[in-house]
């Protein structure tokens, strides 16, 4: 039998508990049950003491997916929660130039802004404020830097650059500096969604059904219903579908599923769907996430940088510091990026060189490998965050439920998209290869070690799939996140940000999310939901 709700929210992640907890007070505030707003997530259920200090595959398996497609890498999360159970944390603004963009791939349309006309690095402050109030964001003090950040910031300091401290979704005066952030904080210390606006949603009576998997919608004829919603009931055990299948019809329908999902969801749709833009699953981007690391000589670090004792650098925050040199001042799009300190598990110690000559020579085995892997605790990991073109794209048929195929029981998944680098963003990679290189090699204090290992782009950060712009003839939703063509049916999260963003997307994913919400609310009366 098919269930009605007022609102059906796909996903819990930024995107998903934003709209819920927004819509939540707006039923509280009109004396309505939220109870009619559901939201289905297809992993558990999680609790802040759900989470474990381990690596272990198991644990691991519950929280992460790790999505192998051609020519991309995705970790991503699983959840209750979604990313935020995960994420380290780093809230920072996009810079104003990141909305100002033009440059794209050739062949993606005429010479234009990318970025919506009603979008732009004012018109988002008032959102980026609201949550960085939600978050708790705070910036740390340098005596709060970690070992890492420190190092960075000197060797940043040497070289002659900037650097600056990173604002933190962390209640600072609980961290423990345990950083195990990526595998969940287990001491409520991580401003995670689970402890913000899930938590007050569903105090609101908000139904929250975890192990619930959307995989496609179809058109409601029962006016004011317009939209139905088939979820798979998923095996907490195995996290795979049981077979068994439900269907929700609603009036209002937010697709918070992530970059890796929405995409999949709305091709698999699109016979239900037929006025759906043909940009549906194009334009997958990785935010310009480029992984490296520098090998450190605890003596020149004593000697060059004047810091002692500053081996230990898996104690402290995850991350804590970075440059903006070799972004501000650029005027050229496709050239800017940011270099952050990031603290990842040992086990990504195997991805990357070893630092032995000439180039090309393999580099992932032998006496030099296993060298390399034994000094990992005076190895810092660095992210760049590049101004790359979105260079992903969705199959046209998409994998028959969820947004990849899981051919066995193990945790690695088949992605259903290709991702072929553009000139512009192999550039720009090797542009901050060079940078990374200089500052890590002056004076030889560090060998910089580069990420080799496989040809492609490891990404944390999926971005786009339903992008948004200003007609479907360039993008899948409109500014305020309603998908073109079709009343009352909403993406809000990853999947709309149409560029890389040159920092970590996570307060720029929930600032756009604050400003869907918003509009959402704004038009609920004309969407039949009962709201004055």
């Amino acid at each position: 039998m098919t269930r009605r709700a007022d609102v059906v929210i796909a996903g819990s992640g930024f995107g998903g508990a934003i709209a819920a907890r927004r819509l939540a007070d707006a039923y509280a505030r009109a004396g309505e049950d939220p109870a009619r707003i559901v939201v289905l997530e297809r992993g558990e259920g999680f609790a802040v003491d759900s989470f474990e200090q381990s690596m272990h595959i198991d644990h691991l398996s519950r929280v992460y997916r790790l999505i192998q497609g051609q020519g991309m890498q995705v970790v991503t999360a699983t959840g209750l929660g979604g990313g935020s159970n995960l994420y380290l944390a780093a809230s920072l603004r996009a810079p104003r130039e990141v909305f100002e963009r033009r440059d794209r791939r050739p062949d993606d349309g005429p010479d234009r802004r990318m970025w919506p006309k009603a979008i732009s690095r004012a018109t988002l402050d008032p959102y980026y404020a609201r949550a960085e109030r939600a978050l708790r964001v705070r910036r740390p003090s340098w005596d709060q830097v970690s070992r890492s950040g420190g190092v960075w910031a000197a060797l940043c300091d040497a070289a002659g650059h900037t650097c600056d401290r990173v604002p933190l979704a962390i209640d600072l005066d609980r961290c423990v500096d345990a950083k195990w952030c990526h595998t969940g904080c287990a001491f409520g210390a991580k401003n995670s969604l689970l402890t913000n606006h899930l938590a007050i949603a569903r105090r609101r009576g908000v139904t929250v059904e975890p192990l619930r998997e959307v995989q496609s919608v179809r058109q409601s004829s029962a006016r004011p219903y317009r939209y139905v919603v088939t979820a798979a009931v998923v095996d907490a055990a195995t996290g795979r579908p049981t077979g068994g299948l439900e269907e929700l019809e609603c009036k209002v329908l937010v697709l918070a599923t992530g970059a890796m999902n929405d995409a999949p969801i709305l091709l698999r749709s699109r016979a239900a769907l037929p006025s759906l833009s043909e940009h549906v699953g194009r334009h997958l981007g990785s935010n310009g996430d480029h992984l490296a690391a520098v090998e450190l000589d605890p003596g020149r670090v004593r000697d060059v940088l004047g810091l002692p004792g500053y081996a230990e650098f898996h104690e402290g925050k995850p991350i804590t510091t970075m440059t903006y040199d070799f972004w501000a001042g650029r005027r050229r799009d496709g050239t800017r990026f940011t270099l952050q300190e990031i603290f990842l598990s040992p086990l990504t110690g195997i991805l990357y060189d070893d630092g032995r000559g000439p180039p090309g020579d393999p580099s992932w085995w032998g006496l030099q490998k296993k060298r390399s892997l034994a000094r990992w605790s005076h190895r810092i990991e660095l992210l760049a965050m590049v101004e790359d073109t979105h260079d992903g794209t969705f199959l046209p048929v998409p994998a028959p439920h969820g947004g990849a195929v899981r051919p066995n029981g193990g945790p690695v998944e088949i992605g259903t998209f290709t991702y072929e680098l553009s000139d512009q963003s192999r550039a720009v990679r090797a542009a901050a290869d060079a940078a990374m290189r200089a500052i890590a090699e002056r004076s030889g204090v560090g060998r910089f070690l580069p990420m080799t290992e496989t040809e492609g782009v490891y990404c944390a950060h999926p971005l786009g799939g339903c992008r948004m712009a200003d007609s479907p003839d360039l993008g899948v939703t409109a500014d305020d996140g309603e998908v073109f063509g079709y009343e009352g049916l909403y993406c809000s999260g990853s999947s709309v940000v149409p560029t890389s963003l040159g920092v970590n997307p996570s307060l720029t994913i929930a600032a756009v999310a604050e400003r869907i919400a918003s509009g959402l609310v704004r038009r609920g009366a004309d969407l039949g939901l009962p709201l004055k």
